[in-house]
């Protein structure tokens, strides 16, 4: 069996950072035509950050002076296998040129499915379009027309990603009302995730699935296309392991604080959603009692971002 080959992969931002640099493969190389975000193959012994220093100078003659990672990646192709270590730049020295004499471009991150990227970058494009607030629904609501409106609102304010958690009859009243908001969403370039199985990506309207904890661990690979984002509810270590095994786009663990929702349970408290954050190689958001005033305390947690319920009521604070 072949082993797996590492390669280190780099998310660069223009200044404004709404744009990101890719680089499009030579015809001497493998996927020749195919565009991708630039790194390479890791050296024996060389650590992540070293690699993506090198990989960026030798290419585009950039000195990388800040970097965290955002996911890893396995994925296999027919003629080989590939663990992609991939990470966001936040500062470097030099204006990015082709060394290697390849094509760059500068697209927006709603524009890279434009492109014609190698299977493996789907799962870094869908993971770039998460944003730092999360969004959850209730789980019921007076009727659709209701449902509508909040979610409308919850755009409106900013929200760039919703997920429906909800008790409705999946019936085909359901699936038109799935179909509404969605194009609501499109409308304001945010994400509409359905809390269900992964089956309900072939009959819904929706950009992307998030797995129940229970539900997760009946998978034993990847479920859905790199097309859509995968997510999925963790509360331990098992759960976050199970997750790394699907190559999920991100994660909740849970509960971080006390909250309405689940009154009876421990809340974990930062210290252990640390801990666990540590394990995940994916970004994980908190939840559980959540409020826009934690988002800053999360992220020195090791948190990607927040998810809220009730607290998306006060996302006047996210313009």
């Amino acid at each position: 069996m072949n082993s797996r080959i590492n390669v280190i992969v780099g998310i660069l931002y223009n200044s404004n950072k709404d744009k990101v640099l890719i680089t499009k493969r030579t015809s001497k190389q493998y996927l020749s035509g195919y565009w991708e975000f630039p790194g390479g193959k890791t050296k024996k012994n060389e650590d992540s950050f070293s690699a993506l220093s090198r990989e960026f100078y030798e290419e585009l003659g950039v000195s990388i002076t800040k970097a965290k990672r955002l996911i890893k990646i396995n994925h296999d192709y027919i003629e080989k296998k590939v663990l992609l270590d991939v990470w966001k730049i936040y500062e470097w020295d030099g204006d990015p040129y082709n060394r290697e004499n390849q094509e760059i471009r500068w697209p927006t991150i709603n524009n890279l499915s434009n492109y014609k990227f190698p299977e493996a970058n789907k799962y870094i494009i869908q993971t770039l379009y998460l944003p730092d607030t999360y969004g959850i629904s209730r789980k019921t609501y007076k009727d659709y027309s209701h449902l509508f409106s909040t979610a409308r609102d919850y755009f409106n304010s900013g929200l760039k990603i919703f997920q429906l958690r909800l008790n409705f009859e999946r019936d085909e009243k359901f699936k038109k009302n799935i179909e509404k908001i969605s194009k609501e969403a499109k409308k304001n370039n945010a994400k509409l995730i359905l809390n269900g199985l992964a089956s309900d990506i072939e009959h819904y309207t929706v950009d992307g699935i998030h797995l129940k904890s229970k539900q997760l661990l009946n998978y034993t690979s990847r479920p859905i296309s790199g097309n859509y984002i995968l997510g999925a509810s963790c509360h331990n270590e098992k759960e976050l392991i199970q997750a790394k095994k699907l190559n999920v786009n991100y994660a909740f663990i849970s509960p971080v604080l006390n909250t309405n929702s689940h009154p009876t349970e421990t809340p974990l408290g930062w210290g252990n959603f640390k801990n666990l954050a540590k394990k995940a190689n994916f970004p994980v958001y908190a939840l559980g009692g959540m409020s826009l005033l934690d988002l800053e305390i999360a992220k020195e947690h090791g948190a990607y971002g927040i998810a809220m319920i009730s607290a998306i009521n006060n996302l006047s604070l996210l313009k």
